[in-house]
């Protein structure tokens, strides 16, 4: 065996133990050239995850921190603008809360992690979209039909991007769509993947749901069957050992990481019950997160709904700190996935129906929505956002840092209508967004109108910024080059769609047209970060 414990593949750092045994590392800046260091410090890789909700039906006053909490104005557009410092307070029950639905254990969300998220209200999708699987990512699929003028969403535009992946020697897939089967993932690509020319596909790329099943597209190979082999933390300990404590080039903070990754691969390792982990080849896992989703006793019981996507998140923490792939998007469905959250099972088309169309006037139901979506995010979304924050980027800061995780939801505050659709999102991909805020785009002065589905939330509905904004935002956030993704007529992302006159009434009930609501300057601001946003 060669004396030499790190070897350097393709830009990839390994460590070398008995047996031939190899473990992928994190990148170790300070065992680097000058000339390599200097490279990578010029552009460390960035990762970008995005979840989408159904339904959204959040009250604002459960989505949102107070109006108070806004305590600067910018003129943008044709309105003004709002933000104020993202910040929670703790209650008597030891949580850490910035709203109703945004709350979490104080030990999770942290002053420091509050710190690198922001929270985005008064996004419009720019047409009335009801039910929809891809308009959160782009894809204006008003009542889940093909849209007018369909786009790919951001995840596809990123995982084709020389810009985002200069090379995929190292990659093992360029994105992961996680969605349960028998319906869509949420995520179209073109018809040849990569090539806009090809135009948008006519189907959503395939999803992965099971745990195990992501575990063997990113971190499993190929092995002798019936060959048990050790564990390869335990193959690779003495080269670990001698690259930690013997090679003088190594920083402090490299150490850390190092620590960090060993450690991470050992807990995967254990969870998944394998006899090796991380990105060396194992035996397969025996266990999956599908067993527990179908287990007799999933539905209705939130810790079991919880588990399920804590399992997946596991595996993509550590595939993404390891660099086999670095996009990844999750298509939330209670109906195929069976889950709410909440004791209540979703009984097929029991929750929309009798859950949340009703919650749109306060009371046991509106309760529930709240319950499914705090739970989201304090179990799910902060579990992801938590794993990301662990791991060190070598460079002083985190794998969250040098990344952009994402919420946003179905729709907005009211069941099917397209009004401040909320974007809460982690991590500054790598300081291309300032964090820290809570930033409100509503035109206070454009109250639109809600109808006799809207219930008494319907008095709560303003037209704000477009959401094509947000995505180009997103995809200037992970360095793409804006010729990769600019549309004709207008700078931003997405399809310039108009109002349906089916739903123009929204509008002139209230004395304006929906025009007047987002005028050509504002969609001439497409282009542009998000107000706030830029560093």
């Amino acid at each position: 065996m060669s004396n030499t414990p790190v070897f350097q593949w393709n830009r990839r750092m390994f460590l070398r133990g008995a047996g031939g045994a190899v473990l992928a590392l994190p990148l170790l800046p300070s065992l680097l050239s000058p000339r390599e260091a200097k490279a990578q410090a010029a552009q460390r890789p960035k990762c970008f995850v995005h979840f989408r909700t159904p339904h959204g039906a959040i009250f604002g006053e459960n989505m949102w921190p107070v109006d108070s909490a806004l305590t600067q104005s910018l003129r943008y557009a044709d309105h003004d603008v709002r933000r104020g410092d993202l910040a929670a307070t703790t209650n008597a029950s030891g949580d850490a809360v910035i709203s109703r639905v945004l709350t979490a254990k104080s030990s999770v969300l942290t002053p420091t992690l509050v710190s690198k998220m922001n929270i985005l209200r008064g996004l419009d999708f720019p047409l009335y979209m009801g039910h929809n699987f891809g308009a959160a990512l782009g894809y204006y699929d008003f009542d889940k039909q093909r849209p007018g003028s369909p786009r790919a969403t951001i995840d596809q535009v990123m995982a084709y991007s020389p810009a985002f992946y200069p090379s995929v020697a190292s990659v093992r897939k360029r994105s992961v769509a996680i969605a349960a089967s028998g319906t869509s993932s949420g995520s179209w690509g073109y018809s040849t993947p990569g090539v806009r020319s090809s135009g948008v596909a006519s189907s959503s790329i395939s999803g992965t749901e099971s745990s195990l099943a992501l575990f063997d597209t990113l971190l499993a190979g190929t092995s002798s069957p019936g060959t048990a082999r050790a564990p390869v933390v335990d193959k690779v300990l003495e080269s670990y050992r001698r690259l930690r404590n013997g090679n003088g080039r190594l920083s402090a903070e490299d150490r850390l990481r190092l620590d960090q990754h060993i450690d991470a691969v050992a807990e995967l390792q254990r969870r998944l019950e394998t006899t090796s982990a991380g990105c060396e080849v194992p035996p397969r896992p025996t266990t999956d997160n599908l067993s527990l989703r179908n287990s007799g006793s999933f539905a209705g019981d939130p810790a079991k709904n919880v588990e399920y996507f804590r399992l997946i998140n596991e595996v993509l923490a550590v595939a993404m700190n390891c660099g086999v792939c670095r996009i990844a998007t999750f298509s939330i469905d209670e109906n195929n996935q069976n889950l709410t959250f909440t004791l209540r099972a979703p009984q097929g088309e029991d929750w929309h129906n009798n859950v949340v169309h009703p919650a749109t006037v306060a009371g046991a139901n509106q309760d529930l929505v709240v319950q499914f979506n705090q739970v989201f995010f304090s179990q799910v979304f902060l579990d992801l956002v938590s794993r990301f924050e662990r791991f060190s980027n070598g460079a002083g800061g985190t794998l969250l840092d040098d990344s952009l995780l994402a919420w946003g939801q179905e729709n907005g505050n009211t069941p099917h209508f397209s009004f401040s659709v909320p974007v809460v999102t982690a991590g500054s991909a790598g300081g291309a967004l300032k964090t820290g805020s809570y930033c409100d785009y509503r035109n206070i002065t454009r109250k639109v109108s809600g109808d006799s589905s809207t219930g008494s939330e319907g008095n709560f509905l303003w037209s704000g910024l477009l959401y094509n904004q947000w995505l180009g935002t997103a995809l200037q956030a992970m360095g793409i080059p804006k010729s990769e993704w600019s549309e004709p007529d207008h700078p931003g992302y997405g399809w310039k769609a108009s109002y349906q006159s089916t739903y123009e009434y929204f509008f002139t009930n209230q004395g304006f047209t929906s025009a007047q609501a987002y005028p050509a300057s504002m969609w001439q601001k497409t282009g542009e970060l998000l107000p706030f946003l830029a560093p």
